[in-house]
């Protein structure tokens, strides 16, 4: 199935964790560059027939009259040398047009998801730093909790100790 212009900017893409589905993205990738390499092949193929064209109308050009102008087949008419030399021409031009365009939108196509991605992996980034800061805050708020329990406890402890002492049953 050949691709468009209008299939490749209307291509959408599943998301998957924020960002684009990576199989579905390769898969149209190959599909684009598969219809690339055939716009290539028939554009090498139509100069390949420019150039046998152009060779048989010079091999015609120089070749001596034989034969009266008006008995020769229309297609040996110089004319109609030119208009095919002018449409292969043209059609060569479009297939070059739609291949370059085809390029640069998948070439903004794949900026776009790089950028996406680059933010993407930003955003976690922060979160990331966010949370360790929210964790050693935690961290340091049990360290303080603990530190003040057991400074609460062995004066709890001492008192106690005190008290034992000081009191009359166990002297």
């Amino acid at each position: 199935m050949a691709i468009t212009v209008k299939d490749i900017r209307e291509q959408d893409f599943d998301m998957i964790n924020g960002g684009y589905n990576v199989d579905q993205v390769d898969d149209f990738l190959d599909a684009v560059a598969n219809q690339m390499e055939a716009v290539e092949l028939e554009n090498s193929k139509l100069k390949a027939q420019l150039e046998e064209a152009a060779a048989a109308k010079a091999e015609l050009e120089n070749a001596p009259a034989v034969v009266e102008e008006n008995t020769l087949p229309a297609f040996n008419e110089p004319s109609y040398f030119k208009n095919l030399e002018t449409t292969l021409r043209e059609t060569l031009i479009s297939a070059q047009r739609i291949a370059d365009e085809t390029i640069d939108d998948a070439r903004k196509k794949a900026r776009k998801i790089v950028a996406e991605a680059e933010e993407q992996a930003q955003t976690i980034q922060e979160q990331s730093q966010q949370k360790m800061t929210e964790a050693k805050a935690d961290y340091e708020a049990l360290k303080n909790a603990f530190e003040d329990y057991r400074k609460n406890f062995s004066e709890l402890v001492e008192n106690h100790t005190k008290l034992l002492k000081d009191s009359p049953l166990f002297d």
